[in-house]
């Protein structure tokens, strides 16, 4: 999204403890010093491998252009949940359609010095990468990693990647995945 298309947009404010207060437009939600409090979230695809899959952004985009990511998501739109945002950004980077059940809520945190909720899913996809529509222009190509791999990688090339999936939610997301077998 370019910033023109995304400074009017209504994103859901909600007091310190996370309950929902009232919309605002993304660019006083934005501006410093950071007054109201916000939300993102987040959803990581994984195979019954363990495997994530990572993208890469488009280049000129507002924020991380052309860098990898491990996730899927965006910042709560005014009046939607996190869960709402995870399925309708899927949808949107990816194609891919979920009820919310196929969802299963990795961690939820705090970000203080920008004033965010931040809530972080997984889902599970079995597909190729080949089977991804990338229709909003946000993603230019997706690729499965082992998680391994992609900790080593984001490690060893950090100006290349733009989020993480800690070792913790790894391994949160690999309990998982054990528990649904």
């Amino acid at each position: 999204m370019k910033p023109s298309e995304h400074t009017d947009e209504l994103l859901q404010c909600y007091d310190e403890q996370g309950t929902p207060t009232e919309a605002r437009p993304r660019s006083e939600v934005k501006m410093e010093p950071h007054r109201w409090w916000h939300a993102a979230a987040s959803v990581w695809l994984v195979n019954a491998q363990g495997q994530i899959m990572c993208s890469k952004r488009a280049p000129g985009l507002f924020g991380n252009s052309g860098k990898w990511q491990s996730y899927f998501g965006g910042h709560v739109s005014g009046g939607s949940t996190a869960l709402e945002t995870v399925r309708r950004e899927l949808e949107e980077e990816t194609g891919i359609v979920k009820p919310a059940d196929d969802f299963f809520l990795v961690q939820e945190k705090k970000n203080e010095e920008v004033k965010m909720h931040l809530a972080y899913y997984a889902t599970r996809f079995d597909g190729q990468p080949s089977d991804l529509r990338f229709t909003d222009g946000e993603i230019t190509e997706a690729k499965w990693m082992d998680m391994d791999e992609y900790w080593s990688q984001k490690e060893k090339h950090p100006d290349a990647w733009c989020n993480r999936c800690t070792l913790e939610q790894q391994a949160i997301i690999r309990q998982w995945l054990e528990s649904t077998r």
